[in-house]
C-alpha cells in the first residue's frame, strides 16, 4: 500500500509528485514540451483547488483533462520499470485467475507510488485491465485490483482516465459489495477519484453518497475488533469528505442523514477516522444550516476536546472547524466556557514565538508591562532569528517591508477550504525545521487559531476574556506575519480587541497603530477591510489617534475613499469619522489640506451602497461643525445630493442623513437651499417612526429648517405640526426641545402673517372708503 504524508486536504486533490532527482535517474525520454506538460496547468489547479462557488459552473467543463502526459515511443531506451510493468499487465490480459492474481500483487509492490510508474501503467492499458477484473465476481482479484487503484490513483492523470473509463459506475457498485474489505476499499478509491469536480459532480448525481453514508453505520465495538469494519468506516468517510466540497455533495449528505453519523463517530479515539470525519463538518459547516444543526446537537463539545490531539493534522482541522462555526453567538460562548479559548491562546503563542521573541527583544518593557515575559504553561519557548525590522524607529515601522503577503500560502477561496499546504504528521517536523523559520503547517494553524480567536471577540464581554489570557500582545506580535490570510484575521481580532481602553493602550505600546498604518498601502480587499475597521476602534483613544495623524494615518484612509469595494469605502468613511469626533486642534484644517478629499467625499454621496451613504452622511456631519469645510461642501453641492436621498426609505441611513442635514443648516441661508432643494417634506415623514434613533435628529434637522419662513410654510402644509405636537410628550429632552422650538417658529410665521394679513385688509378697506366718498 502506498505511504502518505498527512494532508488536510480532501482525499484525492493531492497529486504524487516525484522529486527533479528522481526524475533524471528514469531513463524515460521526453521531449521538451512533454516535459513542460508534467506541471498541472493552471486552469487545472484551479479545477482542484477552485472555490465552491465556482465549483458548480465548472463540474460539468471537465471534458477535460487532456492526456498531458505522453511518453515518447521513439525512444529507444525505455525504463526497467517500465517493461516490468508492460509484462505484468500482458499477464493480466490472458492469464488465469491465478496468473491475475500473482500479477496484481506483483503490480502491488512495483512502486505505483511513483509518477513514471503510475504513468507506465496508464501507457500500457493497464486501468482498463484493472477495471475490467473489477466487473468479474473473483473475490481475490477484485481486492487486490482495489488496492493497485488505491497505489496508483495518486496522480491526476491516472484519477482523470479512471473516470473517463466507467470506473466511477464499477466503484459505486462494489461500495454495496458484500464483503467488508471490498466495500472500503472502493469507498478509498472514490475517495481519490472525486478529487476531479466533474467525477465528484456525477457520484452525487448518481445517488452515491447515501451509499457511502450507509457504510458510516458500524458499531463501534466491530471497529474496535475488526480491521476491516475500521478501514471500510474510514473509506467511506474520506469519500463523503472530498464530495463535501461541493455544495450539492453537502445537501444530499445532508438528506442522507450523515450530519447524525458523523457526529456519532465524533466520539471515537481512532485518528485515522476522526481526520476525515472532522474535515466532513470543516466543510459542512460553510453553510449556515449546518453550522447551527452542528451546534445544536453539541457537536462543537467534541471538536473543542479534540483541540488537544497530539495529531497536528486533527488539531489544524478541528481548529478551523470551530473557526468557521464561532461566528455562531452559541458557538463562541461554548469555546469559552469549556476552556478552549486557553487551548486556542497557547496555540497561538506556540505558534508565534519567532514573532514574540522578536518584539520581547526590541521592547522589554512593553513585553513586561504586557504580560508577555512568563512562560505560558506547557509552551517552551525557543529562541529563533528575529522577523522585526532592524530600525532606529518604533516597533510598527518596517512592518511593510517583509516578505510580500500570501508567500507561504497560495490564494485560496475565502473560507480557506482548500490548502495546498500539507502539514506532517511526525510531531518532529517542526523541529527539524525550527533553524530555518516556520514549518509549512505553521501559517495554517495560525490562520485557523487567530480567525476563531476574532469570532471569539465579537462579542464584547468576550473581550476581556481574551485580554486577560494576554492574547493582545501576541497579536500585535504578528502583525509582522508575512502570510496575507494570518494578518487578515489578526487585524480583525485587534479591531475588536481595540475597542477596549486597555487593549488599545497595549496595541500602541507595542507599536500595532504604526503597523495598521503600513498595512493601508496593502491591495487586498479582506485586509483592507479589516484594516480600516481597525484604525476606526483605535482612533477613539486620544493618543491612538495623535498617533495616527502624526503618521499621514488620516490621509491614508481618505484614499481608500476611491476603492472600488464599497465595503472598504464605508469602513474608511466610518474611520474618518470616528477620527473627526475629536475636538482636536487644526483638525479642520488638516481636512481642508487634502487635495481634492473634501469633493470625493461629497462625490460618494451617489453611490449605490447604503452603508457607503450611511458613513458619508456621518462624516460630512462632523466635517459641517467648521464654517469654512461646509461652505467648500456647499459648493461642490452636498445640500441637492443630501436632499436627493431624503426620499429614501432605509431606516438604516435616516438617522444619519437626518443629523447630516441639521449639521449643515447652520445658517438661513442653508436651510433655504435645503428648502428649495426638496428636503423639508420628506423629513416630516421621518417623525412617523416609532425609532428613537431617527427622531432625534430629524427634530433636530427640522428645527434649524423651520428657521427659515418658506420652510416653515412647508412644514405646516406637510402635516408636521400634529407629530411635532406628539414628539413634546417625548421622554428625550433633546427631541422635547428641538420640537417645541420647530412649533415656536411655525407659530411666529403664522402670528406674522395674520397681522400682515390684517394690516393689510385695513388699508384695502380705508382705501375702498375714501374712493366711496
Amino acid at each position: 500500500m502506498t505511504s502518505r504524508r498527512a494532508s488536510l486536504q480532501p482525499p484525492g486533490r493531492d497529486s504524487i509528485i516525484t522529486s527533479s532527482e528522481e526524475r533524471r535517474r528514469s531513463s524515460i525520454r521526453m521531449s521538451h514540451t512533454q516535459v513542460e506538460n508534467f506541471r498541472i496547468s493552471d486552469d487545472d489547479q484551479l479545477i482542484e483547488d477552485g472555490e465552491d462557488a465556482e465549483e458548480e459552473e465548472d463540474e460539468d467543463d471537465d471534458e477535460e483533462e487532456e492526456d498531458l502526459y505522453q511518453l515518447d515511443f521513439q525512444s529507444p531506451e525505455l525504463s526497467t520499470d517500465y517493461w516490468q510493468i508492460h509484462k505484468l499487465v500482458k499477464y493480466l490480459k490472458v492469464g488465469t485467475a491465478t496468473c491475475t492474481t500473482i500479477a496484481l500483487v506483483g503490480l502491488k509492490d512495483s512502486g505505483l507510488d511513483r509518477e513514471v510508474c503510475q504513468l507506465a501503467l496508464k501507457m500500457v492499458g493497464g486501468l482498463e485491465v484493472l477495471l475490467n477484473i473489477l466487473r468479474t465476481s473473483n473475490l481475490r482479484c477484485n481486492i487486490g485490483a482495489l488496492q493497485v487503484l488505491e497505489a496508483a490513483c495518486g496522480h491526476v492523470s491516472t484519477r482523470a482516465t479512471v473516470y473517463k473509463l466507467g470506473g466511477l459506475q464499477v466503484l459505486q457498485g462494489l461500495v454495496e459489495h458484500s464483503q467488508v474489505k471490498v466495500r472500503g476499499l472502493a469507498a478509498s478509491v472514490l475517495a481519490q477519484v472525486c478529487g476531479l469536480p466533474s467525477a465528484r459532480s456525477a457520484l452525487i448525481r448518481d445517488g452515491g453518497v447515501p451509499k457511502l453514508v450507509a457504510l458510516l453505520r458500524a458499531d463501534a465495538a466491530a471497529m474496535q475488533s475488526n480491521s476491516e469494519v475500521a478501514a471500510s468506516v474510514e473509506g467511506a468517510a474520506r469519500a463523503l469528505w472530498a464530495c463535501s466540497v461541493s455544495r450539492m455533495g453537502r445537501a444530499a449528505f445532508l438528506r442522507a442523514g450523515g450530519l447524525e453519523m458523523v457526529g456519532g463517530l465524533l466520539v471515537g479515539s481512532r485518528t485515522a477516522l476522526l481526520v476525515p470525519i472532522v474535515g466532513i463538518i470543516h466543510q459542512c459547516i460553510t453553510e449556515a444550516v449546518f453550522r447551527e444543526r452542528v451546534e445544536a446537537a453539541g457537536y462543537t463539545s467534541a471538536l473543542v476536546r479534540l483541540l488537544h490531539s497530539s495529531s497536528p493534522q486533527l488539531q489544524v482541522l478541528a481548529t478551523k472547524a470551530l473557526a468557521r462555526c464561532s461566528v455562531l453567538e452559541a458557538t463562541s460562548e461554548r469555546l469559552v466556557r469549556e476552556g478552549g479559548l486557553e487551548v486556542l491562546v497557547s496555540l497561538l503563542a506556540r505558534e508565534a514565538t519567532t514573532y514574540t521573541d522578536a518584539i520581547i527583544e526590541k521592547d522589554p518593557a512593553f513585553a513586561r508591562e504586557s504580560g508577555m515575559i512568563g512562560e505560558p504553561p506547557g509552551v517552551p519557548r525557543s529562541r529563533k532569528a528575529s522577523v522585526m525590522p532592524d530600525t532606529s524607529s518604533s516597533i510598527g515601522v518596517g512592518g511593510s517591508a517583509q516578505t510580500p503577503a500570501g508567500s507561504l500560502m497560495p490564494d485560496t477561496c475565502l473560507e480557506g477550504t482548500k490548502v495546498d499546504m500539507e502539514v506532517s504528521g511526525d510531531p518532529e517536523a517542526s523541529d527539524q525545521n525550527g533553524g530555518s523559520g516556520q514549518a509549512p503547517g505553521d501559517s495554517e494553524l495560525l490562520e485557523a487559531v487567530s480567525e476563531a480567536i476574532w469570532h471569539v471577540s465579537l462579542l464584547p464581554n468576550h473581550v476581556a476574556a481574551v485580554k486577560d489570557l494576554t492574547a493582545v500582545p501576541i497579536l500585535v506580535a504578528l502583525l509582522h506575519h508575512n502570510d496575507e490570510k494570518v494578518l487578515t484575521n489578526v487585524v480583525g481580532a485587534l479591531g475588536e480587541l481595540a475597542g477596549d481602553p486597555e487593549c488599545c493602550i497595549i496595541l500602541l505600546r507595542g507599536g500595532g497603530v504604526t503597523t495598521l498604518i503600513q498595512l493601508l498601502r496593502r491591495t487586498s480587499d479582506k485586509l483592507l477591510l479589516n484594516v480600516t475597521r481597525a484604525l476606526g476602534s483605535c482612533a477613539a483613544d486620544e493618543d491612538a489617534l495623535s498617533a495616527l495623524l502624526q503618521q499621514d494615518g488620516l490621509r491614508l484612509l481618505w484614499s481608500h475613499l476611491k476603492n472600488p469595494n464599497s465595503r472598504i469605502q464605508a469602513s474608511a468613511a466610518n474611520a474618518i469619522c470616528t477620527c473627526l469626533q475629536q475636538e482636536t486642534e487644526g483638525l479642520a484644517e488638516v481636512v481642508r489640506s487634502l487635495v481634492g478629499g473634501i469633493e470625493l467625499l461629497v462625490s460618494l454621496l451617489e453611490s449605490e451602497s447604503e452603508a457607503v451613504l450611511s458613513a458619508v452622511c456621518a462624516a460630512i456631519a462632523k466635517i459641517a461643525r467648521d464654517p469654512q469645510n461646509l461652505a467648500i461642501m456647499t459648493d461642490y453641492g452636498a445640500v441637492t445630493s443630501l436632499s436627493k436621498l431624503a426620499v429614501r426609505e432605509n431606516d438604516t441611513l435616516r438617522p444619519y442623513l437626518a443629523e447630516a442635514i441639521a449639521a449643515c443648516c447652520v445658517s438661513r441661508e442653508t436651510g433655504l437651499l435645503f428648502g428649495q432643494a426638496g428636503a423639508v417634506a420628506p423629513l416630516v415623514q421621518y417623525l412617523e417612526t416609532n425609532d428613537s434613533t431617527i427622531r432625534r435628529p430629524t427634530c433636530r434637522a427640522l428645527h434649524r429648517l423651520s428657521l427659515e419662513p418658506e420652510n416653515c410654510i412647508t412644514l405646516h402644509q406637510s402635516g408636521a405640526v400634529p407629530l411635532l405636537l406628539e414628539m413634546l410628550g417625548s421622554e428625550d429632552e433633546v427631541v422635547q426641545e428641538a420640537a417645541a422650538d420647530c412649533l415656536r417658529n411655525i407659530r411666529l410665521l403664522a402670528l406674522f402673517r395674520c397681522k400682515t394679513s390684517n394690516r393689510s385688509s385695513r388699508v384695502t378697506s380705508r382705501g375702498s372708503l375714501s374712493v366711496r366718498r
